[in-house]
């Protein structure tokens, strides 16, 4: 974990993984951010509510996909793209399933055959109305995508294990997964879990290596992102009390799957508020500031880490998920902070 003032971070990929799907990960990188020409937020629909980023770089574009919100509360997930995180394509969906409610909740990661995995939950029930699941896609281009793969399946094949906000890591411990498990109607209390795929494959079978020893204002926390950092790991997280974004560091031996369940204390990510988003009271109750927080480093071109995020000043429109926009701020250190300046 970095403290003020700490040396700068090097994101390195592992010579065995893959990793993120990074700027330097993803073949040629765009030009430099026109810091100076952006101005909050980067990306907003009058039509839907956006959450969820998760922003990768293939052929000099960025790639964001998200969760999109109708006005009647149905869930789909974007993808649009960008030269210069200004100007965006129409988005399209990824191909929807008939038999479920929906879906949410992107994650991406690129696999050691050079493929993008985006990692999705079905939202917000599954097939015979049973409680979501978790599947996986994968692409080359973002354009057109495989069959969904079921995740976890000879794990959590109840009807009422709710799983949701999966996120790959291609490892030195084999190819893991984290996602949350439980948080029902009735009440379930909410774990965040790792599984490892015991073939190396999305089809697994999977073993459930355990819940990581982290707890951030008493609670869980969700929307997760692993990275590879100085020949170690990082994950970015959202606490599930607040929606507030937060950084670890695994602590834990990567080469052995349980030592991925000790990480570091949470240090939470103070990302300025603008005026733009007036919300007050408390974050992830009465608006959202920072919500479902994903990082891009982009240093190996501007020196910079940028994050992307949801924003909205009320919960109560879009079928109570808000009128959600994405922002985006930088950093250097990973702890000092700024929007851009229009």
């Amino acid at each position: 974990m970095v403290a003020a003032g700490a040396a700068l971070l090097t994101f390195a990929l592992p010579a065995c993984d893959s990793g993120r799907s990074t700027a330097r990960a993803a073949g040629p990188p765009p030009p430099a951010v026109a810091w100076t020409a952006l101005h909050n937020p980067i990306y907003a629909d009058a039509m839907h509510a956006v959450k969820d980023p998760a922003l990768v770089v293939l052929a000099g574009e960025w790639i964001l996909l998200f969760s999109q919100v109708d006005h009647a509360g149905a869930w789909r997930i974007g993808v649009t793209r960008s030269h210069d995180l200004t100007s965006w394509t129409a988005p399209i969906t990824l191909p929807t399933d008939p038999a479920t409610g929906g879906e949410a909740s992107p994650d991406v990661v690129r696999a050691p055959d050079g493929s993008f995995i985006v990692t999705y939950q079905s939202f917000p029930h599954d097939r015979g109305g049973s409680a979501a699941k978790l599947y996986a896609r994968t692409t080359r281009d973002f354009r057109t995508f495989s069959e969904p793969v079921r995740l976890l399946a000879n794990l959590h094949a109840g009807p009422g294990e709710r799983l949701i906000d999966a996120a790959l890591a291609f490892s030195p411990a084999g190819l893991l997964l984290g996602y949350k498990l439980g948080g029902t109607a009735n009440g379930d209390q909410q774990h965040f879990e790792i599984a490892r795929s015991t073939t190396g494959t999305l089809a697994g079978p999977w073993q459930l290596v355990g819940r990581p020893h982290i707890s951030v204002y008493g609670d869980t926390i969700e929307n997760y992102e692993f990275l590879p950092v100085d020949g170690g790991w990082d994950l970015i997280a959202t606490s599930n009390m607040f929606d507030r974004p937060q950084l670890f560091t695994l602590r834990g031996e990567p080469r052995d799957p349980r030592g991925w369940l000790g990480w570091s204390p949470a240090r939470e990510l103070r990302v300025p508020q603008e005026p733009w988003n007036p919300g007050t009271g408390l974050t992830g109750v009465t608006y959202e500031h920072a919500n479902c927080a994903y990082l891009v480093d982009h240093r190996a071109v501007d020196h910079s880490l940028y994050l992307v995020y949801g924003d909205t000043p009320e919960l109560k429109t879009f079928g109570g998920a808000g009128h959600d926009v994405f922002a985006i701020a930088r950093s250097t250190d990973l702890v000092h902070w700024s929007v851009p300046p229009a």
